[in-house]
C-alpha cells in the first residue's frame, strides 16, 4: 500500500514515533510523592500566594511537604537542607533549617514551603512563567539506636503560573 508522498506504512513508523516522542517531551512531568529510606513523602496544598518580599508584591509557589515515618523505629530529624532549581532560572537557591523533629513509627509531620523566581541581574532575565521548580531536600538525624540517617527527596512540582519578580536595583520602578 502506497500513501501520499510515496510513504509506505513502514516508512511512517519512524516519523510518527519522533512526533509522539517530541510531544511527550513537551509534557510536564511532576513528582509529588515518594519514599526515601524510612520516610514516605508527598506534596499537598499547592497554590500561588502573594507575599511582600523586599518591598514588592510577589506571587510565591507554595506547597506543604508531608513526611511520614514508615519504619518500625523512631526517628529524630535535626536538619533540613533545601536546594531549589528553576528551569533556566540561573543559580539554585539554598537554605538550611536546624530543628528537632521527632517521628515515631507512623507519625506525619508537615513543612510549609514556597519558592519564587526572581531576577537580580542588572541586564535583566528571561521570564520563565511556566517553570517547574525542582526541590532537593535532605533530612539528616538519627534513629532510636543513635545511628545516623540521611534521606534525600527530589520533588518536581507541576508548572507554576506566576510572574517573574524583578529585584534588580537598577530596574526597580519608582
Amino acid at each position: 500500500m502506497i500513501l501520499l508522498w510515496g510513504l509506505t506504512p513502514a516508512r511512517l513508523v519512524l516519523p510518527l514515533y519522533l512526533i509522539v516522542l517530541g510531544l511527550a517531551g513537551c509534557a510536564s512531568v511532576a513528582r509529588t510523592e515518594g519514599t526515601s529510606g524510612p520516610i514516605a513523602w508527598r506534596v499537598s496544598d499547592l497554590g500561588i500566594v502573594t507575599r511582600n518580599i523586599q518591598g514588592q508584591s510577589v506571587d510565591t509557589y507554595d506547597f506543604t511537604l508531608v513526611i511520614k515515618n514508615v519504619s518500625g523505629r523512631s526517628l529524630t530529624l535535626t536538619k533540613m537542607h533545601r536546594t531549589v532549581y528553576e528551569a533556566g532560572g540561573g543559580q539554585p537557591g539554598h537554605s538550611s533549617m536546624d530543628g528537632r523533629w521527632e517521628l515515631a513509627p507512623g507519625v506525619e509531620r508537615k513543612f510549609p514551603l514556597y519558592s519564587y523566581t526572581h531576577c537580580t541581574a542588572s541586564q535583566g532575565c528571561v521570564d520563565r512563567r511556566n517553570a517547574q521548580p525542582l526541590w532537593q531536600i535532605v533530612f539528616t538525624g538519627t534513629d532510636d539506636q543513635g545511628r545516623p540517617i540521611e534521606n534525600r527527596l527530589e520533588i518536581i512540582l507541576p508548572p507554576r503560573h506566576a510572574e517573574l519578580v524583578d529585584l534588580g536595583a537598577v530596574r526597580k520602578k519608582s
